[in-house]
């Protein structure tokens, strides 16, 4: 359906340049493989910053679903600059970053991002898990812009330090139910698929019917069930709606 090996290409591309930054594309095909394609860093000072050229971003976007756009940080640690910061915002792409310092990741989401459909998505690292659709639900369904709700969309890789992470944010935005019997349209679900395991995120749509983002296929409208309502770890309801 779809390959994370783009994280790899990137690494290995950034891993090339280590005295200055590489950029690219993060891009999903067409028929579902997601990619990285490297751009040419035109900034006159690209060991500091990088820059793509107006025209190749543009035909770019014209032609290609752009998912986000990657570049290094030679010296730096994996957080965004402001320069970065406001790049992402001209674009409305998410920018995704990769330090040779740290070794470690950092996925920004400029408030100016307009989500893609929230159904027929691919499971993409970063970009498409469960917890994208929650935040591309609610700017699309309740005009609310949650991209502040966490720095960092690229998630810990231990299922324990993203669970966590999760709780902390719903917990901090989000009012918890103490029962699921009254859940309503919009409610927040954390389900448990596992015991131990990382955390399922999905949309009540009100009708017996969620929107979720499964790791192994398409983003869909899913029935809500006993099989699934077993599951049920926590529900949360946004303030406005209690």
């Amino acid at each position: 359906m779809t390959s994370n090996k783009f994280c790899d290409s990137i690494i290995e591309h950034a891993n090339s340049s280590p005295e200055k930054e590489v950029c690219g594309f993060v891009i999903l095909s067409d028929d579902l493989i997601v990619y990285s394609e490297r751009a040419i860093n035109e900034n006159p000072k690209p060991e500091d910053s990088f820059s793509i050229s107006p025209a190749k971003f543009l035909n770019y976007k014209l032609n290609k679903n752009i998912l986000g756009i990657y570049h290094s940080h030679t010296r730096e640690d994996e957080f965004p600059s402001e320069h970065d910061k406001a790049g992402a915002e001209a674009t409305g792409l998410p920018y995704l970053i990769y330090s040779l310092k740290t070794r470690r990741f950092f996925l920004y989401y400029p408030e100016s991002y307009d989500p893609a459909n929230l159904l027929g998505r691919p499971y993409v690292k970063g970009f498409y898990e469960c917890t994208c659709i929650l935040k591309d639900y609610f700017i699309s369904n309740l005009d609310d812009n949650i991209t502040t709700w966490n720095q960092n969309y690229w998630l810990p890789e231990l299922d324990e330090a993203a669970n966590k992470l999760l709780i902390n944010i719903l917990n901090k935005n989000l009012m918890q139910l103490k029962k699921q019997d009254n859940i309503q349209k919009h409610d927040v679900i954390v389900f448990e698929l596992k015991q131990g395991k990382r955390f399922h995120v999905g949309i009540y749509l009100g009708n017996d019917y969620f929107v979720h983002q499964p790791m192994h296929g398409l983003s869909c409208n899913q029935l809500f069930d006993e099989r699934w309502q077993s599951k049920v770890k926590h529900v949360y309801r946004q303030h406005s709606l209690v």
